[in-house]
C-alpha cells in the first residue's frame, strides 16, 4: 500500500463539541486521514471517503456477507465502555446533524459516521479498531491478488523454468 500519512488530533486539544466541520474540511482538502487520540491512543479515524472504498473493497474481497468486525477486547476489560473520541456511545439514528457545508449521518450500526457535501460523501469516521482490522486485512488480500493478464505471465514465466534440482 501506499505510504500512509495521517494527522493526529488530541482528543485533549480538541474543542469540545468536537469542530466536526474543520476535521472533515482538513480530510477533504488533504485526502489524508485524521486520527482521533485519547492519551495518545488511537479511538477513532476520519478517512475520505475513497480511502474507505478501497479499503473495504480489499478487506472483504473474501467475504460474501458483511466481513466480521472484531468487537474489542475480551479480557477483563470487556464490562468497560470503550470510549471513542469523536462519538462517546453507540448513537442512536437520529436527524443529520449539520457542520457547515457538511452533513453528519450515522449508519444503521450506531457506530460508523458519514459526512456528506453536497450530496456526496467526502468522509467516513470508523473506530480505530475496525480502521486497524479494514487497513491489515486490505494489505494482506491486495498483497496476493494477481490480475489474469498478470496470472497468465506469471504461470508462463513458472514453465519456462528449468526443475528445481536442474539449476
Amino acid at each position: 500500500m501506499d505510504d500512509v500519512v495521517k494527522i493526529v488530533v488530541e482528543r485533549q486539544y480538541a474543542p469540545n463539541p468536537i469542530d466536526y466541520e474543520r476535521l472533515v474540511s482538513l480530510v477533504e482538502s488533504t485526502s489524508e486521514r485524521v486520527v482521533l487520540t485519547e492519551g495518545g491512543v488511537p479511538v477513532s479515524v476520519l478517512f475520505p471517503a475513497g480511502v474507505v472504498a478501497r479499503l473495504e473493497h480489499w478487506a472483504r474481497a473474501d467475504f460474501a456477507t458483511p466481513a466480521p468486525i472484531p468487537q474489542g477486547e475480551q479480557g477483563e476489560d470487556a464490562n468497560e465502555p470503550r470510549w471513542d473520541a469523536g462519538r462517546l456511545r453507540i448513537e442512536p439514528l437520529a436527524n443529520p446533524q449539520e457542520y457547515g457545508p457538511y452533513t453528519r449521518y450515522v449508519r444503521a450500526d450506531g457506530r460508523r459516521v458519514s459526512f456528506v457535501r453536497s450530496g456526496t460523501v467526502v468522509a467516513v469516521q470508523l473506530t480505530a479498531d475496525e480502521a486497524a482490522w479494514l487497513e491489515d486485512r486490505a494489505m494482506h488480500q491486495r498483497q496476493g491478488y494477481m490480475d489474469p493478464k498478470q496470472a497468465a505471465a506469471f504461470e508462463e514465466f513458472l514453465a519456462r523454468q528449468p526443475p528445481a534440482g536442474e539449476q
